[in-house]
């Protein structure tokens, strides 16, 4: 059960929603453009400091609370969803592993300013799912860093103040004492993209790939020390934040059905399609599926400040495989129920379904996730993501 103040935070961000970022969702989809925006408006109301401290002036929300914003914005426009909650999970970073200093800074920055931060990992010769490597390459020269490489999917590019760069310190292989997070802001010499990002769904998480070329950073844009990022239990909430914004998408499609049964009349019965028995039982379905994966969410949620490290992980699975496949169920039998308008960009089933089917793709993979869960289920020992064959 939500307080008050989680209620009021909740319904803040669901008049938002409906108000301001859901009329401009479909806009920035068919543009394939960051939702600039959506993301003023979150800034305005303190949206992009979620996950900041009120000690920095940030809302400082906790899980239950934040998924429950994450999911409530993804009703209106999953694609702001997912980039806030990039943006959230790298200012969990900057707690976890930040100096003073660099917290003042950084989460002044997004405060004060409504900067956003991205955080890029993935890369395209390496499969996060299977082993957790970056080639990516940062090496230390005089009192500064120099980063080099190719990552992928770098979501919110040419729309974030900074970056948060997943690299390997002089191309080590094991992420355990190799891997270093550097903050690079966005304007630094040697950032190049050829802008290409033309993809089913998720279209406004503008995602191209971008390539380092003797990026220099100084040596405070680094977070925490070698192998930090892994073992501060922020990684696997990227995956909770992910079933959150599925089971928003999927929220968002069936209410859509539902409505759209209650008020279509056919003929000759000239009644609401809602009370055809087939309608019923497909609704009734969906509804049952949804209701359980928000339920584990909750759970997950709600258990996440407790967990450790292996904990966490198991929790972001479970949350993630089901909100993965109750998410692509529905929004695929949403379009059935609806009908051929259900295929028309007019309305939103289309662009749920599309932003379900991609968005579903980030790791970890539903094999993964699966494999982590049975482990748990055996008593063997396992986390999210293997740092080493």
């Amino acid at each position: 059960m939500y307080t008050g103040a989680q209620k009021a935070i909740l319904e803040r961000a669901d008049q938002l929603t409906r108000e301001s970022i859901a009329p401009r969702a479909s806009e920035y989809d068919a543009a394939g453009a960051n939702p600039i925006d959506s993301w003023r408006v979150l800034g305005r109301d303190g949206f992009l400091g979620s996950c900041i401290p009120t000690a920095h002036g940030g809302l400082g929300l906790d899980m239950p609370t934040y998924i429950g914003v994450i999911r409530t914005i993804a009703r209106g426009c999953a694609n702001t969803a997912m980039t806030l909650h990039m943006h959230s999970t790298v200012m969990r970073f900057v707690d976890a592993l930040g100096t003073e200093a660099q917290k003042r800074r950084y989460f002044g920055e997004v405060v004060r300013d409504g900067r956003l931060f991205g955080s890029w990992g993935s890369e395209p010769a390496v499969s996060l799912s299977r082993t957790f490597l970056m080639e990516t390459a940062v090496r230390q020269d005089g009192d500064a860093y120099v980063v080099d490489g190719v990552k992928h999917f770098c979501t919110m590019a040419l729309g974030a103040s900074h970056y948060m760069v997943w690299c390997a310190l002089e191309g080590g292989i094991d992420m355990g004492k190799s891997l270093l997070l550097v903050l690079v802001p966005a304007e630094a010499p040697g950032i190049a993209t050829d802008g290409k990002w033309n993809t089913l769904g998720m279209r406004a998480t503008f995602s191209p790939s971008v390539t380092f070329t003797g990026v220099r950073v100084s040596k405070d844009a680094a977070l925490g020390d070698l192998g930090a990022g892994l073992q501060v239990g922020v990684v696997e909430s990227f995956a909770l934040g992910y079933a959150a914004v599925y089971t928003g998408i999927a929220e968002g499609a069936l209410a859509f059905a539902i409505d759209y049964a209650r008020k279509r009349i056919v003929k000759p019965e000239n009644i609401p399609v809602a009370h055809d028995p087939t309608v019923q039982r497909h609704i009734g379905e969906l509804s049952a599926h949804l209701d359980g994966a928000l339920l584990v969410l909750a759970d997950a949620a709600e258990r996440w400040e407790d967990g450790d490290i292996v904990e966490r992980g198991v929790l972001g699975n479970k949350a993630k495989y089901l909100a993965t496949e109750v998410g692509l169920a529905v929004t695929s039998k949403v379009i059935q129920v609806v009908g051929g308008r259900g295929a028309y960009k007019d309305f939103p089933a289309e662009r749920a379904f599309r932003d379900l089917r991609t968005s579903t793709l980030m790791p970890p993979t539903v094999d993964r996730m699966l494999e982590g869960i049975g482990k748990s289920a055996l008593g063997i020992e396992g986390v999210m993501f293997k740092i080493s064959e």
